[in-house]
């Protein structure tokens, strides 16, 4: 997996995170993890295809999703609900396709397929590259967790 995929997809998360919601993102170190993935409690995944094939999975916990929620919809919910999922799966469709926008810009033309949410503990994620590259970030409402897995077709 190629580190250049990164920015783009940094930058549009930033841009989103701080349009949408309010909220500044910090970037930590880049990690690299092996296949599995152990996600998080909350994590929405898009697929990517055309010019770059794989997912980028938003891993979050149950407390930031909520926060993402309440800034998000202007509601509070007690606990994660379809509602919350919902709205977890659409910042994740506008921050992915605002990416693939951006990777167009260095030369990648791709789609992007619906968000799936997935909710619970002890999730493993699986794909066909042997690695993930994950952009960890840090908020005043929460950290997140960007886990990229892409590869040129």
């Amino acid at each position: 997996m190629k580190t250049k995929y990164i920015n783009p997809i940094f930058d549009a998360t930033k841009s989103v995170l701080q349009n949408m919601i309010q909220v500044e993102a910090k970037k930590g170190e880049l990690i690299t993890r092996s296949n599995p993935l152990s996600a998080q409690k909350i994590n929405a995944s898009i697929g990517v295809t055309g010019d770059l094939k794989g997912f980028i999975y938003f891993g979050m916990t149950e407390e930031t999703a909520l926060s993402v929620f309440t800034r998000m919809a202007g509601m509070e919910l007690d606990e994660f609900d379809e509602l919350a999922g919902s709205a977890i799966g659409e910042l994740a469709n506008i921050i992915t396709g605002n990416s693939l926008t951006n990777l167009s810009n260095i030369g990648y033309k791709c789609d992007l397929t619906p968000p799936s949410i997935t909710v619970g503990d002890n999730i493993r994620i699986s794909t066909d590259q042997p690695q993930f590259l994950v952009i960890p970030l840090h908020t005043e409402i929460g950290d997140f967790e960007i886990n990229v897995s892409l590869k040129e077709r």
